[in-house]
């Protein structure tokens, strides 16, 4: 679990580290650019149309990248309401997809150590987009579902809140021990085949 076992290997390692946390970025400037689109005026405002590292990295985010092999940046300012907020959330996810994408694509290009971080971190990216589905606070399934969803389907989003991040980090290990996250995984690197191979890849 994590990276750490990558570390008697350590180009591939902190090639590997280096690029998760380049798709944590991506996840929030894909978020940020749609915002921004929308009209929103918060996330140019603090700078998360920018690439500077600062504004998007969250230190206890990329601590627990290496412990659990998933981390989360800091979140993009929005408060967008309905389907438009909705789409802005999944935005995260697809960021994520996308950098599983580039990541893949770049593996079979490029010789040791890359190649090998790099898929490393495609499969992180996989997860990262799988989990930011769920709606479970503060993930980005859940924000979708704030965006759109009824009042009872908030309160329940709440009680899950109210946990804190001990309760998000219980309910993580909970799918991920039961398969459920794994059977999302899967289903997204089916997917991410397919777009490979109707590009002739």
């Amino acid at each position: 679990m994590g990276l750490f076992p990558l570390l008697n290997d350590p180009p591939v390692f902190l090639v590997a580290f280096a690029l998760a946390a380049l798709g944590l970025v991506l996840h929030n400037l894909f978020q940020a650019y749609l915002a921004d689109r929308y009209g929103e005026t918060a996330p140019r405002r603090y700078g998360f149309l920018s690439l500077d590292l600062r504004v998007h990295l969250e230190p206890l985010g990329l601590v627990l990248l290496l412990l659990l092999g998933f981390g989360w940046p800091r979140f993009v300012p929005t408060n967008l309401p309905g389907w438009k907020g909705a789409m802005v959330a999944f935005m995260g996810p697809l960021g994520f997809f996308f950098a599983a994408f580039l990541y893949g694509l770049l593996a079979r290009f490029l010789p040791y150590p890359f190649g090998e971080g790099l898929l490393v971190a495609q499969r992180l990216m996989l997860l990262h987009a799988a989990i930011y589905l769920f709606p479970v606070p503060p993930l980005d399934g859940a924000k979708a579902l704030y965006a759109v969803g009824g009042l009872e389907a908030r309160r329940f989003l709440d009680q899950i809140a109210a946990l804190g991040p001990l309760g998000f980090i219980l309910i993580f290990l909970v799918l991920s021990f039961t398969g459920v996250t794994a059977s999302v995984v899967q289903g997204l690197s089916g997917l991410l085949d397919s777009v490979y191979r109707v590009l002739g890849l």
